[in-house]
């Protein structure tokens, strides 16, 4: 009969304290037995293969090449446009029915269907916000663009706006320029149109006062049909003005009947 000693174990100070249980030939011996265990066939981590993009980048990718298009409540045909403006404070308000085409010299131009209200709201503040809007109009349009070249874009979150989601961007002027707002912009994630539009400009042309913004931009199908901008003002001596435009895109109607109907398709 065979007998095998067995050996206490030696503890863990004098496997790992001083270093004396593994000598030069150990830990040779030890190195060889964990490569043999490697299997020799195991394919090398690829680091050179791209990763696949987010959706997020995607959908910003799709912004920033829809901003180098044409804008469709500008660039594609009349516009009904209705304008509902109040004084609260004082307690009046005004409505606005118009028409609006881009003239020859590329500036919008109204067409007045009804104008309902009382006249001071008519005047101290919807045609001054048209007129502030006009200002802007005159800007170039790579200078106001919500672009990188002009904003710096720090990503927040995602947000359901119904059947999809929209990712959001804070967004700062890297200027302090006319034309531009410090706000957020919503980022549809499906088509990378910019949906809603919040914040304040930071300066505007020939108005000192304060102007917020928010525009949310209705998509059908994907593709925008209708834009309702709210807009609050401050007017010198009557305080807070408040506007809301609603823009729906027009086609011509036939000739026989000589209307306009809405872009639906």
């Amino acid at each position: 009969m065979q007998f095998t000693t067995i050996y206490p174990m030696r503890n863990s100070r004098d496997v790992f304290g001083r270093g004396r249980w593994f000598g030069p030939r150990s830990a040779l011996g030890l190195l060889g037995l964990l490569a043999s265990l490697i299997p020799l066939s195991a394919p090398a981590a690829d680091l050179s293969a791209p990763l696949p993009a987010s959706a997020q980048s995607l959908a910003f990718a799709r912004y920033i090449a829809s901003i180098q298009e044409h804008n469709p409540f500008i660039e594609s045909g009349p516009v009904a446009v209705e304008i509902e403006a109040s004084l609260p404070n004082l307690y009046k308000g005004s409505r606005l029915l118009a028409i609006r085409q881009t003239g020859e010299s590329e500036r919008s131009e109204y067409q007045v269907l009804r104008i309902e209200g009382d006249g001071t709201v008519v005047q101290e503040v919807i045609a001054r916000y048209l007129a502030v809007q006009e200002q802007i109009e005159g800007l170039p349009t790579s200078s106001v663009a919500i672009t990188p070249a002009n904003y710096k874009f720090r990503y927040t979150g995602e947000v359901k706006t119904g059947r999809t989601s929209a990712y959001i961007y804070q967004i700062v002027p890297k200027k302090r320029r006319e034309g531009l707002i410090l706000g957020q912009v919503w980022i549809d994630a499906a088509t990378g149109t910019p949906v809603l539009q919040a914040g304040r400009f930071i300066k505007t042309p020939s108005f000192k006062g304060r102007i917020e913004i928010v525009r949310d931009t209705k998509l059908l199908n994907r593709l925008p049909y209708a834009r309702v901008t709210h807009v609050a003002i401050e007017i010198p001596q009557l305080g807070r003005g408040e506007l809301m435009i609603t823009e729906y895109l027009l086609t011509s109607a036939d000739e026989e009947g000589g209307t306009l109907s809405l872009r639906a398709q």
